[in-house]
């Protein structure tokens, strides 16, 4: 049985832009909620180069009421 998926970083990257610019929040808001020490890896999540970790997907799904799968894409 082959259940492998993969976390498509581009895609979820493109899903975290559009909910950010969505609830109007500035990348320097977010930063300060997830207690980051600068916004520039949420750059990082948008353009796909990395992906948030398990605690700031959790964080940010509540911040934007939505649900984690939400934000991920495969």
């Amino acid at each position: 049985m082959n259940c492998k998926r993969k976390i498509d970083k581009a895609a979820t990257g493109l899903k975290l832009y559009r909910l950010i610019k969505e609830s109007g929040f500035t990348y320097a808001e977010i930063a300060e909620y997830l207690e980051l020490q600068t916004p520039r890896v949420i750059y990082d999540w948008i353009n796909g180069n990395k992906l948030p970790s398990t605690e700031n997907l959790y964080n940010l799904a509540e911040l934007f009421n939505v649900q984690i799968e939400d934000i991920l894409a495969f």
